[in-house]
């Protein structure tokens, strides 16, 4: 309903009686909630505001917004619908159905919560809960109960399990990240992080635990005389007599003095046999052997399945290996002393195959993600760390930033038509001023005084700025003015989790040369003739495109050894990270040797 931009009609205060009745109409809404809660939406002193809106799809609703923060909107029906924000403040307003996180970029692209992607809860008919047909519902996910959508279901929940499991769950209206979660830029809110009670081991006894607990607990008030005397059967005299480690609670059954400190060490070992030693007892011991092998079997696990092979077993350990482990590994405090004996350990357990391309180039060509260790294994959860630890608190939903854009219009569409821009794309405020100067300096337009402050436009400048001759400041003033000025929600990513790291490599062709490949420069944005031209005026060397069998694909052939060089060129003038670059132990040392 709002992830497209609307148009707003008006934007009027509410009077303190205006303000009274939505107040009582919020609390005929959503009867549940207490007047305290009430008074947290909408306090008593706070401005109110009604916007009435038009929606990119031609539909007028209005918007109750406190303190600029918008907190209720109307549906079609007239009823009231609360915002996010209204939900990260009271909860309980509306029923919750829950999803996974993987689910949430597809809601942000236009999609409805669909009935395979809810969690499923109760047993039977109740499974959807019990809910009537335009029930106004709430979404959150697994890992955080806070909201991050609002909807309404399409149907009732006895037909929602009818269906089988197939259709729509719920119709999203509101979402996070959209417009109307972005009205006030300056008042946005990631979504708080509001988790459910941890679990311990104590919600999960085992069988016959809680009898046993009941029987050590009446033990514990008897004298040591009364439990032997209670026992003293034939059976427990034959376990007396055929565990000697009871001789060290240093008791008698004929004798029953020490009863105080023998009943404190019966108990005790009555605790270690029924497995409840204490905790210091019950931790096993981590090696630094123990903790290598669970960081491999993590990055095969979490990774397998997307590792471009052959991989260099050096590239494999520093990049996917090392991230996994909880704690630094140090190779020489393990058995293995270096990353190969490691690597061929795990391939005679069979979950690798290493091949020897050249001496002392080893690379990966398969991996059994199908061996059972790796199967059965479970990642560890890594709690984030607290603020006394010295580290921040949880992560938002999303990191993210607002950036301020300007859309091109009818008017400045001349314009920006001709740099590659089109009508209704968004363009930051710093790189105007760039356009501007490449339109300039594409179509040679002089200067109109000596100085050289002001620049003669051309038709097309001249229409938008009205004027015959203006500085490119004055351009770039006049051209903002005349757009609309708008925000764009940016996602902040890792650059190397997203896209293809850029392989490079070493092959023979015909008479013995070498020439170095380069794979997925594309992926970073790099214009790929205009990189052709700086590796052939750099190396100095032969540089064309091959095509690869059976891909779309294209790699660069560049003659010779290159590696240096390219790999200075990606990170010096293009400012590619260098851990996105693969390959540059096959560079050559730079030594030469003098013939004798």
């Amino acid at each position: 309903m709002f992830l497209k931009p609307y148009k707003l009609r008006s934007n009027a205060p509410l009077k303190s009686s205006e303000s009274k009745r939505l107040r009582q109409r919020i609390e005929k809404t959503f009867p549940e909630a207490t007047t305290e809660q009430f008074s947290v939406l909408i306090p008593s002193k706070s401005a109110v505001t009604q916007l009435k809106l038009t929606t990119h799809h031609e539909i007028q609703t209005n918007v109750y917004c406190v303190d600029k923060l918008p907190m209720f909107f109307e549906l079609e029906s007239g009823e009231l619908a609360p915002t996010l924000y209204a939900l990260w403040l009271v909860p309980t307003l509306l029923p919750y159905y829950t999803t996974f996180r993987d689910v949430l970029p597809k809601l942000s692209n236009g999609a409805d919560l669909m009935l395979p992607g809810v969690v499923k809860v109760g047993i039977g008919m109740n499974v959807y809960g019990r809910y009537r047909q335009g029930q106004l519902m709430a979404v959150n996910l697994v890992s955080n109960l806070a909201a991050v959508a609002v909807g309404y279901l399409p149907r009732s929940t006895d037909d929602l399990y009818m269906c089988g499991g197939h259709g729509v769950a719920v119709k999203i209206l509101h979402l996070f990240g959209d417009k109307l979660w972005g009205h006030e830029p300056t008042l946005v809110q990631q979504v708080p992080t509001i988790k459910s009670a941890e679990l311990t081991k104590d919600d999960f006894p085992e069988l016959g635990a809680i009898e046993d607990r009941h029987k050590q607990e009446e033990h514990k008030t008897l004298p040591l005389s009364d439990i032997v005397a209670a026992n003293a059967d034939a059976n427990v005299m034959q376990d007396l007599e055929a565990f000697p480690e009871l001789g060290k609670l240093q008791i008698s059954v004929k004798q029953g003095n020490t009863e105080a400190t023998a009943n404190d060490e019966m108990c005790a070992y009555a605790k270690e046999m029924n497995g409840e030693a204490t905790a210091e007892d019950a931790t096993p011991t981590i090696t630094p052997e123990n903790l290598l092998k669970k960081a491999f079997l993590a990055a095969l696990k979490n990774h397998g399945k997307t590792l471009q092979l052959p991989l260099l077993t050096s590239n494999f350990y520093r990049l996917h290996v090392v991230p996994e482990a909880p704690e630094p590994i140090d190779l020489k405090k393990t058995k293995y002393k270096k990353v190969s004996n490691f690597l061929k350990e795990m391939v005679d357990q069979g979950f690798i195959v290493v091949r020897e391309e050249s001496k002392g180039v080893d690379k990966i060509s398969a991996i059994d993600l199908e061996h059972p260790e790796v199967v059965n294994f479970i990642t560890d959860f890594k709690p984030p760390k607290t603020a006394a630890e010295g580290d921040a608190q949880d992560q938002p939903l999303f990191r993210s930033e607002l950036t301020e854009m300007y859309l091109v219009n009818d008017v400045t569409a001349p314009l920006f038509t001709k740099m590659n821009y089109k009508r209704g794309e968004g363009i930051p405020t710093a790189q105007i001023k760039k356009i501007v100067r490449e339109y300039i300096s594409k179509n040679n337009l002089p200067k109109a005084d000596a100085s050289g402050g002001t620049i003669k436009l051309d038709d097309t400048l001249e229409r938008i700025c009205d004027c015959k001759a203006a500085s490119v400041n004055q351009i770039c003033k006049t051209i903002t003015s005349k757009m609309e000025y708008s925000f764009q929600m940016c996602e902040l990513k890792n650059v190397a989790s997203n896209k293809p790291l850029i392989q490079m490599s070493i092959a023979t062709r015909s008479g013995n040369k070498k020439v170095t490949l380069i794979s997925n420069i594309e992926c970073y944005g790099i214009i790929v003739p205009e990189f052709i031209k700086l590796c052939k005026q750099g190396a100095a060397a032969s540089t064309t495109l091959v095509k690869l069998p059976n891909q779309k694909a294209e790699q660069l052939q560049i003659q010779g050894n290159q590696v240096r060089f390219i790999y200075n060129l990606l990170t010096e003038t293009y400012k590619v990270p260098p851990k996105c670059i693969l390959g540059l132990e096959l560079a050559k040392d730079g030594k030469k040797h003098k013939k004798k």
